[in-house]
């Protein structure tokens, strides 16, 4: 199990607890890891949503249960972050299903979100029970 590819060098690895206020130390780590790396704001700002996104996700999916971030650099500028996460609910729908059921619809707006923040989004099931996103951004 590869999360990262090969080219790109982790550099934030933690998992959180699986609830609502761990997204804002979620968010501040990864802010913070970019900028103390010297990632140009745009970039940070798009990974913070990102990982916001992602990470709801996560929560939502399994309450209580801890969900797991990877953030890795290329040399080229090249940012991945891969959220494992447990589910109770299967895996994420198929893309052409990425966004809300209708515009009135409270949730379902996550992965349509990062997949247009993203340069390339692959989900895969490490598990019966455990998925990972991961969100290339440039």
């Amino acid at each position: 199990m590869n999360l990262v590819p090969r080219r790109h060098h982790v550099v934030l690895s933690r998992e959180y607890d699986g609830s609502t206020p761990t997204l804002r130390a979620a968010r501040t780590d990864v802010v913070w890891c970019l900028s103390e790396r010297g990632v140009n704001q745009d970039l940070q700002e798009r990974a913070e949503l990102v990982l916001s996104e992602l990470a709801s996700n996560a929560v939502q999916a399994a309450p209580g249960n801890p969900f797991r971030l990877h953030l890795a650099l290329s040399g080229d500028g090249e940012l991945v972050l891969a959220v494992t996460s447990h589910t109770h609910n299967g895996e994420p729908p198929p893309r052409r299903e990425w966004g809300p059921v209708n515009v009135l619809a409270p949730s379902g707006r996550g992965l349509m979100i990062v997949d247009h923040l993203a340069e390339r989004v692959d989900v895969e099931r490490l598990a019966v029970d455990k998925v990972v996103v991961r969100a290339t951004l440039r």
